[in-house]
């Protein structure tokens, strides 16, 4: 399974508090035998500082290190081409409440050619996504 991994789905799975993570747990158990998570790190910035403040900075930054080591996830940088482009799709979903974070998400997907994204986010699914679980 190829697919995108954004903050709310990595969140529920490093926090057991977090009122996605039985979901986000049962659905990396039941994944193929060779997950392929594309995520990137605009992502992981938004992660580890949520998990800063919420779980405190050594959860954080275990977690942080924990995605980075693992073959699980290919995290992909964020340049100056895809913020321009990511600046063009907030124009274009400017009647949803994207982020800055989720712009840079759909043109990443877009040059990845992937349809999926494991998320709890239902905006990504309105602008055409399909979202997992």
């Amino acid at each position: 399974m190829k697919c995108f991994i954004d903050t709310s789905a990595l969140i529920a799975l490093a926090d057991r508090t977090d009122q996605y993570h039985a979901r986000a747990s049962r659905f990396l158990q039941a994944a193929s035998a060779a997950p392929e998570f594309h995520t990137s790190n605009y992502v992981l910035n938004e992660v580890i500082t949520r998990l800063r403040f919420t779980a405190g900075v050594h959860i954080a930054v275990e977690f942080a290190e924990s995605v980075r080591a693992s073959r699980l996830y290919q995290i992909h940088p964020i340049d100056q081409r895809i913020e321009g482009l990511a600046l063009a799709a907030l124009k274009k979903y400017a009647d949803h409440p994207l982020s800055f974070t989720d712009c840079t998400t759909i043109v990443l997907m877009e040059q990845l050619r992937l349809t999926r994204i494991f998320a709890f986010d239902e905006d990504f699914r309105k602008v055409g996504y399909l979202l997992l679980p």
